[in-house]
This record gives structure tokens, sequence and C-alpha cells, in this order.
């Protein structure tokens, strides 16, 4: 294999990992909006239960409710089993990759940046 095409493997290999890079970084963004959300209506359930205020509508009409939490129809989707499940199985699959293509990087004598 020439050194033209070595550099070519690398540099298709590099760009493969800074997509799978960001792509995991906003995995792990969505992961603390689910997180947050999970939180957020826990804190609520144990300390004013009855205070939650559970709507369908846009919270931007629900300023004057006295409410310790607002449970929206986005927030049910965000916790959903199935919403989880697949966030699980997408985010395991970009961190296997960016591993995978990080220990490619490596062996290629690259050093990379964290």
């Amino acid at each position: 294999m020439t050194q033209e095409e070595q550099d070519a493997i690398l540099g298709r290999t590099l760009r493969a990992y800074k997509e799978a890079k960001s792509k995991f970084g906003a995995l792990k963004a969505r992961t603390k909006e689910i997180s947050t959300t999970a939180h957020d209506l826990a804190s609520a359930l144990d300390t004013h239960p009855s205070q939650i205020l559970v709507t369908e509508g846009p919270v931007g009409t629900l300023r004057l409710v006295n409410a310790s939490y607002v449970y929206r129809a986005e927030d049910a989707e965000r916790l959903s089993l199935d919403t989880i499940q697949r966030h699980v199985a997408e985010y395991t699959e970009i961190e296997h990759q960016v591993e995978e293509l990080r220990q490619m990087l490596l062996e290629q004598g690259h050093e990379l940046k964290e």
C-alpha cells in the first residue's frame, strides 16, 4: 500500500471518528434531557404530587397556574419505554463506533486529543 493510500485511509477514518464523536455528543445531550425530565418529575412526585399539572396543551398558556411541575405530552414521549430503548440502543451503537474508530486511529499511529 502506498503512502498516499495510507493517508487516504487515515483521512477517512479521522472523518468518521469526528462524525461519530459529534453524534455521540448530541446523544449525550439527549440523555441529559431525559435524565432531567425524569429527575424533575420524580422530585415533584416525592415532594408535592398534588401540585403536578398534567397537560397536553402548550406550557405558555399555563403561566398563572401554581404547580410544582407541569407534566406535558412531550415529557410522556421523552420518558416512554420505547423512546428510552431506542435511545439506549443508538447510544450503545455510537459509543462502540467511537471506540472502534479510536482504536483504528491509534493502531495507525495517530495520536488523539480527547
